[in-house]
């Protein structure tokens, strides 16, 4: 599905580029101590700073990426990781149809105190399609949907 959708971007005129899938444990734990570092640079607790890391990269042991169900897409023209990257050619083209590949834009704007991330507009997962579509028609998040999901 991953490879028919950036496909299908592609034939649609765009450039969409992929620039994070799988990541192993290392990978991750080395991302987030990173990101801990500064904060502290900052002036942060070390508690704070892992707190504040948290909702930009995830904890190793729970990113979707360690898992091998989420993938980073950027447009060739921008591949900064900024909320710029919304109003990018391949982001609009993808947050119309990747619940059609059953992908959906895991972390959206309005969704992060639901799902305790920030947002990430180049940030996507695959749930597949039936539950992409699902979660699309109903504007739920993951969690959300979840949620909806055991109160079927």
């Amino acid at each position: 599905p991953l490879e028919a959708m950036l496909a299908a971007c592609r034939a649609a005129g765009h450039a969409p580029v992929l620039c994070s899938a799988y990541r192993t444990q290392e990978k991750q734990a080395s991302l987030y101590q990173s990101l801990v570092t500064k904060r502290q640079a900052q002036g942060l607790s070390l508690a704070q700073a892992q707190e504040s890391a948290a909702t930009e990269v995830a904890v190793p042991g729970t990113s979707e990426h360690q898992l091998g169900l989420a993938v980073d897409i950027v447009d060739a023209d921008y591949q900064l990781l900024n909320h710029a990257q919304e109003d990018t050619a391949v982001q609009q083209w993808l947050l119309e149809r990747c619940w059609d590949y059953g992908f959906i834009l895991r972390y959206p704007a309005d969704k992060g105190d639901v799902t305790g991330i920030i947002y990430e507009p180049w940030h996507y997962r695959y749930v597949g399609r039936e539950a992409a579509r699902e979660m699309t028609e109903l504007d739920l998040c993951l969690e959300e949907y979840v949620d909806w999901l055991s109160a079927q």
